[in-house]
């Protein structure tokens, strides 16, 4: 749409709003990428923007930081190996901690919540998101 292309498909699929049902979503997803003659794309680029998706809603609203720190974690523990995203491993674990283990280091969930925050700002202009 950006590009000034538009189906019917395409025209749906962007004025969908939350809650969203992901059978409906996927539906016209794969029948926007029939009309415009594209292939589907990679599970690393979904999961891309699905992480810039979820960075960005870190940085919009910090109440959710700890939840949306998790669904990073859950995306990037799998599939990927790079070093910036290895931090979401080592903030797990902060969270963890703070919910549920001892709390030794004594972590308050603001300083967590910073702690996100930033990592969500730096990934947000790191290139490995956009390539």
């Amino acid at each position: 749409m950006e590009n000034e292309v538009s189906t019917t498909s395409l025209n749906i699929l962007a004025s969908l709003r939350e809650p969203l049902n992901i059978f409906e979503v996927e539906d016209y997803f794969n029948r926007a990428l029939d009309e415009l003659d594209i292939e589907e794309p990679l599970y690393e680029e979904c999961a891309k923007c699905y992480i810039r998706y979820l960075l960005i809603q870190i940085v919009d609203d910090n109440n959710k930081a700890m939840n949306l720190a998790y669904e990073i974690y859950e995306v990037i523990r799998e599939h990927f190996t790079n070093e910036e995203l290895d931090k979401w491993f080592e903030i797990s674990e902060m969270i963890d901690d703070y919910r549920y283990g001892d709390n030794i280091k004594n972590l308050t969930k603001d300083f967590i919540i910073t702690i996100i925050v930033d990592l969500a700002k730096k990934q947000l202009s790191n290139k490995f998101l956009l390539n």
